[in-house]
């Protein structure tokens, strides 16, 4: 892989060790992945930001590289184990809390975005269409690519902070217009494929039969809750990094999703007739899907626990603008700045079954926490919950 003079400086730590890290984790990518140079970005996504999936390796590391370096270009990070504004919520113990404290302080060194959010799409700096840009987190780079056009690969943890750092990515697959066209065609048989479930489940299936973009023929454009479904679970259960809606592609194969499919995938995810708390917002439900979630409740009030996870940035403007009173009257909790799954919260729940609208929570959360899934309809969920 061709690098200039200055990146190659860079590479022996002529520039200071951290750049020197970044441009081996690049170089090292680039490598493998057949790029010809490394192009710039305009702006980055990092994921690795919970206590639970880095530990105290990344937190160290994180610690490290955040004492002599800062992003160069607009970056936002994944959401943290837990409400770094409120730690002891659901009586977390002290060391997970130090632990995750120690990272979030890390990240701000870095000179990151507060955003700790999943869906850094919604209410944070996006780029011009067509744009160059380093996103982890499996969702909101499929979403990047699909719905935002963007182009990124799907990256770790590691790549996205090398590249926030040098403002760079290899030149390589989603980046290069021709890798970007779909190798597969999806033919939707389900008539009313009309809500985030419906959406995610297809999705689910498409993440599973291959690692390459994909057309869905037959299938509308999806609303934002939708769309956010439908590239949540092709992250969740596979390698794919995009999709195109209704693009007639010649001399691919094409593969049915029917009602079998559908009902093959929802067993899979689904085990629980109801659940004994709600969990909502995996990815993060923007101010639009909270009001929605109020006006569903009315003037009822949950039976259960339930839980809404969004960044601090839309919780606070869904409560300027009135939306989410309602909701807290009736019980629920909002919970912001936190993953849904990857975190201790779950647990503390103190439950055997959760409902959720969430293909990507019902995985994770069946897997990570061994809990059983009522897999539903938001609009489902509050109606059996509320009285």
């Amino acid at each position: 892989m061709y690098l200039t003079n200055d990146e190659e400086k860079a590479l022996k730590g002529e520039y200071g060790e951290a750049l020197e890290i970044s441009y081996r984790i690049l170089s090292s990518i680039g490598r493998l992945t057949d790029a010809s140079h490394l192009i710039e970005i305009s702006s980055a996504h990092v994921s690795g930001v919970s206590y639970s999936t880095i530990g105290d390796y990344g937190k160290e590391f994180l610690e490290k590289i955040s004492l002599n370096a800062k992003v160069s270009v607009p970056t936002t990070v994944n959401p943290a184990g837990l409400d770094y504004q409120n730690p002891h919520d659901f009586n977390i113990n002290d060391n997970y809390v130090l632990g995750q404290m120690k990272i979030i302080e890390a990240y701000k060194r870095l000179g990151v975005t507060d955003s700790f959010t999943c869906t850094p799409y919604e209410g944070f700096y996006l780029p011009p269409k067509g744009s160059h840009v380093s996103w982890a987190e499996s969702s909101a780079s499929v979403y990047a690519n699909s719905i935002l056009n963007l182009m990124t690969n799907r990256e770790s943890a590691l790549s996205a902070l090398a590249s926030a750092i040098t403002g760079k990515t290899p030149y390589s697959e989603l980046h290069i217009e021709e890798f970007r066209k779909p190798t597969l065609s999806i033919q939707n048989k389900i008539n009313n494929l009309s809500n985030s479930v419906k959406f995610g489940v297809l999705g689910y299936f498409a993440g599973k039969i291959t690692r390459g973009p994909m057309t869905f023929q037959n299938i509308k454009n999806p609303n934002p809750s939708e769309a956010k479904a439908i590239c949540a679970a092709i992250g969740t259960s596979g390698a794919s990094g995009m999709f195109m809606i209704n693009e007639k592609i010649d001399k691919v194969e094409r593969v049915d999703f029917t009602d079998n499919e559908f009902k093959d995938i929802y067993d899979e995810l689904n085990d629980a007739e109801k659940g004994d708390a709600i969990i909502l917002g995996c990815p993060h439900l923007n101010v639009n899907e909270i009001n929605e979630i109020s006006e569903s409740i009315r003037d009822r009030k949950f039976s259960k626990k339930c839980l809404i996870f969004c960044s601090r940035r839309t919780y606070e403007e869904a409560r300027r603008k009135g939306y989410t009173d309602r909701v807290e009257k009736a019980g629920g909790k909002f919970v912001c700045n936190t993953c849904a799954v990857f975190t201790p919260i779950i647990p503390s729940l103190g439950v055997d079954n959760i409902a959720t609208n969430s293909c990507k929570a019902a995985h994770y959360i069946k897997r990570v926490h061994k809990v059983s899934i009522s897999l539903k309809d938001s609009n489902e969920i509050i109606k059996e919950s509320c009285r």
